[in-house]
């Protein structure tokens, strides 16, 4: 769970507050893998438990049935402007984009289980391109290390790119001259992308290490 001191503009898919908008925090819920699924949807139910937080209604809360041991927090400074990234881990649900999906119909929703989580925290403006490309990024970076991590889909066989249901938010500053470009050629870029990899790669290792130990 992470406070703004200001509201922020921010870019999800999350299921609370997702889209394109303005929040003041971010909320990470752990629903467990048995817990029976609430009719009211995830968005009623993370409005419910954001609320019970005193948390602010422009909230942009996710879900997910990783354990909070796969927690993970990697910042960065450029040019006096910090870069912080949170991400949550769950690998039960990978998958390689192109799969063929379980919900044969356009309006099914996946459950929670397994998922990766991301927000980052930009000390930086960034334009709505911007944010789209920052969002692009992260999906980039995570597919590459998961890659890099000989994580497979048992779905198709194929390296994982992600999970059925990860969720990412990409929060700028509401003030200042705004970022244009935060793709590979950027320094920003880099740097984002090295914290996604940095921070999925320890999640993925304490989880290796945590199924040895039994």
């Amino acid at each position: 769970m992470l406070v703004a001191d200001a509201a922020r503009r921010v870019l999800s898919s999350a299921s609370l507050g997702g889209g394109l908008g303005r929040a003041s925090a971010w909320y990470n819920a752990h629903v467990r893998h048995d817990a029976p699924l609430d009719p009211a949807g995830p968005a009623a139910v993370l409005a419910r438990r954001a609320a019970e937080r005193g948390l602010a209604c422009d909230t942009v809360a996710m879900m997910t049935g990783a354990a909070m041991t796969s927690l993970r927090l990697a910042t960065a400074e450029i040019e006096a402007a910090r870069f912080t990234l949170v991400l949550t881990a769950g690998l039960a649900n990978a998958r390689t984009a192109g799969d063929m999906a379980e919900m044969r119909s356009l309006r099914a929703s996946p459950g929670p289980a397994g998922t990766i989580n991301v927000a980052l925290i930009a000390d930086v403006a960034l334009t709505d391109a911007a944010l789209v490309e920052t969002v692009a990024t992260i999906a980039e970076a995570k597919a590459a290390m998961l890659q890099q991590a000989g994580i497979k889909s048992p779905v198709s066989g194929r390296p994982a790119t992600g999970t059925g249901t990860d969720a990412t938010a990409v929060f700028a500053r509401a003030d200042g001259a705004p970022i244009e470009y935060s793709g590979k050629h950027t320094l920003v870029g880099e740097t984002i992308a090295r914290l996604v990899m940095t921070a999925l790669a320890s999640s993925i290792a304490g989880a290796e290490e945590a199924r040895r130990a039994g």
